[in-house]
């Protein structure tokens, strides 16, 4: 079973709207009593993205558990979990990231090369 996000905010956001206006709250109730911003509590009744602090936070104002808040929302169409499936199932496997490459601290890069090089004419080790 597939889900959808945006099909999953745009019921949960009807839900809400329905739950505010049947237990007789206004939108400055969800704000005043209930500590809500204006825009916060519009867009999760437009559909737009919500946390989970959030949807807690609903479900003790509607004295809900969270499955009878959320509970069977948001499940794709039959004909869009076919195609999604395919579509998932038609994509190229994705590379692991490459580790990226360390870099030197231009002394330590210095004294890397000095001492990896023939001993110079200050070396303690000549031949004479």
């Amino acid at each position: 079973m597939l889900y959808s996000y945006e099909k999953f905010l745009t019921e949960l956001g009807r839900k809400l709207r329905q739950l505010r206006i049947d237990r007789g709250l206004t939108l400055r109730a969800m704000i005043i009593t209930h500590g809500f911003h204006l825009a916060q509590w519009q867009g999760f009744e437009k559909g737009k993205g919500i946390s989970v602090p959030s949807l807690l936070r609903m479900c003790e104002v509607f004295d809900l558990k969270l499955e009878d808040l959320i509970g069977g929302m948001g499940i794709a169409d039959a004909i869009r979990d076919s195609s999604a499936s395919n579509a998932l199932a038609s994509e190229p496997l994705c590379e692991p990231p490459k580790a990226p490459k360390r870099k030197i601290a231009p002394s330590a890069r210095n004294s890397a090369k000095t001492s990896s090089a023939s001993p110079g004419p200050n070396s303690r080790h000549r031949k004479h």
